[in-house]
C-alpha cells in the first residue's frame, strides 16, 4: 500500500517537486519512498510495507530497467500470475506483488488490468515508447487524480494535496474552484467522479486506464458490471455461489506479512466475513468495534460474535471532540466531504492501527445485494408498478423522525412522483435538488445534477436493478470507497474490501433479484447462505447506519461553529447559495420534509473547506516551493 505520484514534464522544477509531493503522502507510506527519473518521465511512492518486506522497495523494473512501475493497492491473485509469468521466461527479483506489474506489462501492455484481480492504482513508466501508462482498479478502490499542466504536461497523485504540489512546480495557473462540483455537492453530500473540487483536475475513473505520450491522452475502460440475472439458477445454487466466491475472496485477502483486522459491526457484511475469516486464521482473527452509544449501537451484538467465533474484539467508546474531528477530517480529504460517518471511521481506524497494519471490512456489501432500504422501496415498485400513481401528497403534510418507519414511508413516496434522477437523489442524500438549487444558485449555470445522474442510470433494467447499479456506480466510487480509502490511510492502514471482488460481484449480477431481496428482507441470498453459521441475531439484524449523533451535535457542541462560520453575513458558502436560503436552512425551516440536519452538515463543512482553501491560497506557490512545502 502505497502513495504514488509523478508525471510526463521537460520541467526540471516539476521533478524536484515530487519529494515535496510524496513527503505530503507520508501517512500512506510511512515505511519508505522512492523515486525514478528518466527524461521526461518520473515516478515516486510513499510505502506502506505489507507483502515482501524487504524485497517490496519500489520504484521497480523489469530486467532490463524499461519498464518501471509505482504502485498502490494489492494484487491478490500475484502468485498464480507469476508462475505464469515465470514459466514464459520472465524472471523476478523479489516476492512482492508489485513485480508482477512489470512483466505482465510487457506481455499485455495496455490490456493488463483485465487479468489482475485486486485493488489498485498504479503508473506505468514506458521508456522505450516514451509513455506513461496509469491505471485504477474496478470499483475505483483505490484513488488516482491527475491533471494539464499549462504546457500540456501531464502529472499524476495518490492524493489532490500531492497533485497540488506538481502543479504549482509546473507554474500552472492558481487552481480555481469548479462551481459544477459545488453544485452537485448540495444535492450529494460529496464530489461525484471524475469531477473535483478544482477545473481541469480530474479523478481517474474506477476501471479505467489513461495513456500519455508527451503530446496525446487516452482514456479507456476496461470492465463495467451490467446486471445478467440467471433465472434458470436456483436459490440454493445462488446461496452456495456466494459462500464459495466470499470465502475465495476473504481467503485471499489474509495475505500479509504484518498483522491483520477485522471492523466488526452487528451486521450481516461483516459477520459473515468474519466467520470465513476465522475459518483460515482462527483465533488470531482480531476485530474492532465501534459503540455509538443508544439507538443505532451494534456492539453488543458484535461481541456476541466475536465470543461465538472464539476471536479478539476490542471495541472503542465512541468518545470524540466533534470540532477537532471536523477540523481534521477537512484537512485531510482535501474536497468538500460530508457524509459524517467519516468521523468514526477516522476514530475506528485509528484504534486499530494500534494493533494491526491491514484491515478487512465489509464495504460494498450493500451495494451488491442490495442491504439499504431504498432497495427494499426500488423492488417494491417492480413488484407493484401502479405504486407510482397512488395520491401520496397527503402524507406529506407530516414530519416523523426520518428513522422511523413511517419516515422512511414519506421519504419513498416522495421519490416515487419523481424522475428517476431525482428519486435516486431523494431515496439517498436528500439534500437540494434542482428545483431547489435553481431558485438559490447565485454562480453561473452549470449542468444539473440530475442530468449527470441520467447518463448513469442504466436503461431497459427494472427499479431494483437499476438502484443497485446507480449505487455501485455513483455513491460507492465518490462516497463510500473514498472514505475508507482516506480513513483508513490518515492511520496508515490498509483496507480490504472482500465483497468488492470483482469475480465474486460478476457472479451476484447474475443472481435474479427475487433472491436478493425477499420476504420483505433485504440481502436475502446473504441471510440464506448464512442462517446455520451466524447467530439469529446477526441474521435478522436491521440495516443500521454507521452514523454520528449529527442533529445533537449541530444542536451542541457545533452550533456555535455553524453560527460563526456559515450563520456569518461574510460565509463563503452565501457566494454561492442565496443567504436567506442558508439562513432558513439553519432555522430547519427549508426545505420542508428534507434532511434538514445533514444539509446544515453539508454547508458547514463546505464553508469551512472553503476557509482553508483561501487560506492556503494566501500563500504564493514561490513563498510555497521555497519553504519546501507544498500547499
Amino acid at each position: 500500500m502505497c502513495g504514488i505520484a509523478g508525471g510526463w514534464s521537460q520541467n526540471p522544477d516539476v521533478h524536484w517537486a515530487l519529494g515535496a509531493a510524496l513527503d505530503k503522502m507520508i501517512h500512506r507510506g510511512p515505511d519508505d519512498s522512492g523515486e525514478y527519473h528518466q527524461g521526461p518521465l518520473f515516478a515516486g511512492m510513499r510505502r506502506l510495507a505489507i507483502i515482501d518486506l524487504p524485497g517490496g522497495r519500489q520504484p521497480i523494473a523489469n530486467e532490463d530497467g524499461s519498464v518501471v512501475v509505482v504502485y498502490n493497492g494489492e494484487i491478490y491473485n500475484y502468485q498464480s500470475l507469476t508462475s505464469a509469468l515465470r514459466e514464459s521466461g520472465h524472471r523476478f527479483a523479489t516476492s512482492s506483488d508489485t513485480e508482477v506489474l512489470v512483466h505482465l506489462f510487457e506481455e499485455q501492455g495496455t490490456d493488463i488490468c483485465k487479468a489482475l484481480r485486486g485493488m489498485f492504482a498504479f503508473a506505468i513508466v514506458d521508456t522505450r515508447a516514451r509513455r506513461l501508462f496509469l491505471a485504477r482498479d474496478r470499483f475505483g478502490k483505490k484513488p488516482l487524480y491527475y491533471s494539464r499542466t499549462n504546457s500540456g504536461e501531464l502529472v499524476f497523485a495518490s492524493e489532490l494535496k500531492a497533485l497540488r504540489c506538481l502543479l504549482y512546480a509546473a507554474g500552472s495557473a492558481p487552481l480555481e474552484i469548479n462551481d459544477q462540483a459545488i453544485y452537485d455537492y448540495l444535492s450529494l453530500g460529496y464530489i461525484p467522479q471524475p469531477e473535483t473540487v478544482f477545473r481541469n483536475v480530474f479523478a481517474l475513473p474506477p476501471a479505467s486506464w489513461l495513456l500519455f505520450d508527451g503530446e496525446k491522452l487516452t482514456i479507456q475502460q476496461y470492465w463495467r458490471l451490467e446486471m445478467c440475472p440467471d433465472e434458470s439458477l436456483s436459490l440454493p445454487e445462488a446461496c452456495e455461489g456466494l459462500r464459495e466466491l466470499l470465502s475465495e475472496a476473504v481467503r485471499l485477502r489474509l495475505r500479509s506479512d504484518v498483522p491483520l483486522g477485522l471492523f466488526l459491526s452487528g451486521g450481516m457484511d461483516s459477520s459473515a466475513i468474519a466467520w470465513e475469516a476465522s475459518r483460515f486464521i482462527g483465533d488470531k482473527l482480531r476485530t474492532f468495534t465501534v459503540s455509538v452509544g443508544a439507538g443505532n449501537d451494534e456492539s453488543p451484538i458484535a461481541d456476541r460474535t466475536a465470543r461465538k467465533l472464539g476471536v479478539q474484539n476490542t471495541k472503542l467508546e465512541l468518545a470524540v471532540a466533534p470540532l477537532t474531528e471536523l477540523e481534521y477530517l477537512i484537512r485531510q480529504y482535501d474536497q468538500p466531504y460530508a457524509d459524517s460517518s467519516a468521523i468514526p471511521t477516522l476514530a475506528l481506524s485509528r484504534m486499530a492501527r494500534q494493533y494491526v497494519t491491514v484491515i478487512l471490512s465489509g464495504d460494498g456489501g450493500d451495494e451488491v445485494l442490495g442491504g439499504y432500504r431504498r432497495s427494499s422501496a426500488a423492488r417494491a415498485m417492480d413488484w407493484l408498478p401502479w405504486i407510482p400513481s397512488v395520491p401520496w401528497k397527503a402524507l406529506q403534510k407530516f414530519h416523523p423522525h426520518r428513522r422511523s418507519a413511517y419516515g422512511f414511508v414519506l421519504r419513498f413516496a416522495r421519490g416515487l412522483s419523481l424522475p428517476p434522477a431525482s428519486r435516486y437523489l431523494v431515496w439517498t442524500s436528500d439534500l437540494m435538488l434542482e428545483s431547489d438549487k435553481s431558485a438559490t444558485w447565485l454562480k453561473p449555470p452549470v449542468r444539473p445534477t440530475e442530468e449527470w445522474i441520467d447518463s448513469i442510470l442504466p436503461s431497459g433494467k427494472g427499479a431494483f436493478e437499476t438502484q443497485l447499479l446507480a449505487d455501485i456506480r455513483i455513491n460507492l466510487p465518490s462516497d463510500l470507497l473514498v472514505k475508507m480509502d482516506m480513513a483508513t490511510m490518515a492511520s496508515s492502514l490498509e483496507a480490504r474490501s472482500p465483497f468488492l471482488d470483482h469475480v465474486l460481484a460478476e457472479f451476484l449480477a447474475t443472481v435474479p433479484p427475487r433472491y436478493k431481496f425477499n420476504r420483505l428482507k433485504t440481502k436475502f441470498l446473504l441471510r440464506m447462505a448464512y442462517k446455520d453459521r451466524l447467530t439469529p441475531e446477526v441474521i435478522s439484524c436491521p440495516k443500521r447506519g454507521f452514523e454520528i449523533p449529527l442533529q445533537a451535535w449541530l444542536d451542541g457542541p457545533l452550533r456555535s461553529v455553524v453560527l460563526d462560520t456559515v450563520g456569518s453575513p461574510m460565509a463563503r458558502v452565501r457566494d454561492y447559495v442565496a443567504p436567506e436560503f442558508v439562513d432558513a436552512v439553519l432555522q430547519e425551516g427549508a426545505p420542508k420534509g428534507r434532511n434538514s440536519a445533514f444539509l446544515c452538515y453539508t454547508f458547514l463543512v463546505l464553508e469551512m473547506w472553503l476557509a482553508q482553501f483561501h487560506s492556503d491560497m494566501s500563500t504564493t506557490a514561490a513563498e510555497t516551493l521555497s519553504a519546501g512545502r507544498c500547499l
